[in-house]
């Protein structure tokens, strides 16, 4: 469920701030909101601060081989050693640039030259554009050196004093030799490998790191607190929302600190946080939302329970594979054994979607894509073949193994689901006392028309015998009627008459959107298509390698193909999930119930680490 929020306002003594937000932040029940923009030079230096820290933390990799380095202050070593590196990496580039214009000179020595002058005799160093000459005025000697990235480069030598040159630019003597440049570089990657090997060493101080980050976050949060904060030398004022069962805690302080607190309800203007409180059942939810990205809004619907069933149905009929399902299972044991500490939502949602996989699988008889003509073991675990299986459930099994009948199942999935959606919605609207309750009705009249249209389209005759008897044709009765009905509640009562003369546009619209619901019903045929296609792929692979497993040579090496295969296969099945599973709930179910997304986390004012 949304948790109930009540705005609160809290005003204290101005000598009395920073003791204030630290309670409230150690107590960590309010989700402030800013008064104003925060500003202030303390806020610039905590943003500084956190910058100065994290950049240290990127420099430095997570593990090592090299020796550890122990030292007091390892965000100012990380700092020290990267100015090192900076400036060696420039130095690099320079002398990369100078070899580039200069090396054509062979060995050349700016000292050399300048000896040369003091004699009398004078060397100037040109480069000229590709394509034309050099030309000087006056007796000297003129030698080509060869190419550059500018062009020709030349010597011109001059005895008593320099001549002119036309068509050529004159070359600065560099500092360095071409000799001395080469071992500086030398020199300067060797640095920069002396950096690397010390950040490697800063490996253990990683920890250390981390720590002086979060404080260094925890400081940003309380000024950016501080700075939304508005009052004047005598009060000061902070705002924001917290949930209604923990209102008494915030009571409680303000007897204890003197604060004046008012409670009130969010008016429809206030962009509240939206905290869910899961069910055991719904917690895995969590888990998914977060990967996701979504929220429900404050005021919307929490769909957690029905989300998560249709989802781990979804999963289950994308992957479709029992041993795919069980090697999910497994690595999820692994990585909670070897991650004991971590949030139990995420393993929890794994399980769930693992178990359903391997339900599913073994419902299908699906097992790697193998057939009893291929591996005759396949034919003793499906249950089809067993007295203790009961005759019902053999019945289904077999049923649900007929490719018409999937699709036809995957239609009532789509029927099911979006029933939910509107039902849910009509019972809203009702409760908002809102007379679009009834154009609700109508979209779910529209559903069932569709689901009869979409079995007849799609699946002609072979749709079962008493959807037949309701639907055989696109006008037939009584089904036509449902449709007709459910029209006339959509034209009548999807604009609230007082909303007629703003969204009159939406009327006109019913076409396309019930057009549009037609399509909704149809896309979950996507479940069928995905689910088949991996099946297909697995099946096809193992027959083909199937005259392979003759020999011990060619079973490993169909092995090593299937392997490849499957983990190509799992991969596509976990992409098919994350498009088609997620846009189903999304998209499709989400806009029957009006379900926006539109929310954000309830984020409290707290210390690091705390719940």
């Amino acid at each position: 469920m949304i948790t109930p929020m009540k705005k609160v306002t809290i005003i204290c003594l101005e000598k009395d701030k920073e003791t204030s937000l630290e309670t409230l932040r150690e107590m960590g029940v309010l989700h402030v909101t800013p008064l104003v923009n925060p500003t202030g030079v303390k806020l610039n230096a905590a943003k500084a601060k956190v910058l100065h820290v994290r950049k240290a933390l990127e420099a430095v990799p997570d593990k090592s081989n090299k020796d550890p380095l122990q030292v007091e202050k390892p965000v100012e070593m990380v700092h020290e050693l990267l100015s090192v590196r900076k400036n060696a990496t420039d130095e690099i580039s320079k002398l990369r640039n100078d070899l580039l214009r200069f090396e054509s000179f062979g060995n050349l020595d700016p000292k050399s030259i300048e000896s040369l002058a003091e004699k009398g005799v004078f060397v100037k160093l040109y480069e000229v554009d590709a394509g034309k000459s050099i030309s000087v005025d006056g007796e000297a000697l003129v030698l080509p050196f060869g190419k550059n990235a500018n062009g020709m480069t030349y010597a011109v030598i001059s005895r008593n004093t320099p001549v002119s040159v036309n068509n050529a630019i004159e070359m600065p003597l560099p500092s360095l030799s071409l000799a001395e440049m080469r071992s500086g570089l030398e020199s300067a990657s060797a640095e920069i490998q002396k950096v690397e090997d010390s950040l490697e060493g800063l490996a253990t101080s990683r920890s250390q790191i981390v720590s002086e980050l979060n404080s260094a976050s925890e400081e940003l949060e309380l000024q950016e607190v501080a700075g939304g904060m508005i009052g004047n030398s005598c009060i000061t004022m902070i705002q924001g929302f917290c949930p209604v069962s923990r209102l008494a805690e915030i009571q409680e302080a303000a007897k204890v600190n003197g604060w004046g607190v008012r409670e009130e309800e969010p008016s429809e203007d206030d962009l509240v946080p939206t905290l869910l409180t899961h069910k055991a059942v719904a917690k895995p939810m969590q888990f998914l939302y977060d990967i996701i990205g979504i929220t429900p809004g404050y005021r919307e619907i929490d769909v957690s329970a029905v989300f998560l069933a249709f989802f781990s149905l979804f999963f289950a009929i994308i992957v479709g594979d029992a041993f795919y399902g069980l090697l999910f299972l497994v690595l999820t044991i692994v990585a909670r054994i070897k991650l004991p500490n971590s949030k139990s939502t995420g393993f929890s949602f794994m399980y769930l979607m693992s178990g359903m996989t391997i339900i599913w699988g073994v419902l299908n008889a699906s097992y790697l894509g193998l057939t009893p003509e291929i591996a005759p073991w396949v034919a003793s675990l499906d249950l089809a073949n067993h007295s203790f299986c009961p005759e019902g459930l053999k019945s289904a099994m077999s049923w649900i193994r007929n490719s018409s009948n999937m699709q036809f199942f995957c239609f009532c999935i789509a029927v099911v689901h979006l029933t939910i959606a509107h039902a849910w919605n009509i019972v809203v609207q009702i409760k908002n006392k809102s007379i679009t309750a009834l154009a609700q009705l109508g979209w779910l009249f529209s559903t069932w028309y569709m689901f009869f249209l979409a079995g007849n389209m799609v699946l002609g005759q072979k749709v079962p015998e008493f959807c037949r008897n309701f639907f055989s044709g696109p006008t037939s009765a009584p089904m036509i009627y449902v449709l007709i009905a459910g029209v006339v509640l959509l034209v009548l009562f999807s604009v609230p008459v007082s909303k007629l003369k703003e969204e009159w546009i939406s009327i006109p619209m019913l076409a396309l959107n019930i057009v549009n619901n037609f399509v909704d019903v149809i896309s979950y045929i996507r479940l069928f298509a995905v689910g088949l296609s991996g099946a297909a792929i697995a099946e096809s692979f193992s027959e083909m390698l199937a005259p392979m497993f003759g020999s011990v040579g060619g079973l490993l090496g169909a092995a090593v193909v299937l392997l490849l295969v499957h983990t190509l296969n799992i991969a596509l099945a976990v992409m098919g999930v994350a498009v088609h599973a997620v846009r189903l709930n999304t998209l499709e179910f989400s806009n029957g119930l009006d379900l926006q997304w539109s929310g954000f986390n309830f984020n409290p004012f707290k210390k690091r680490g705390t719940n």
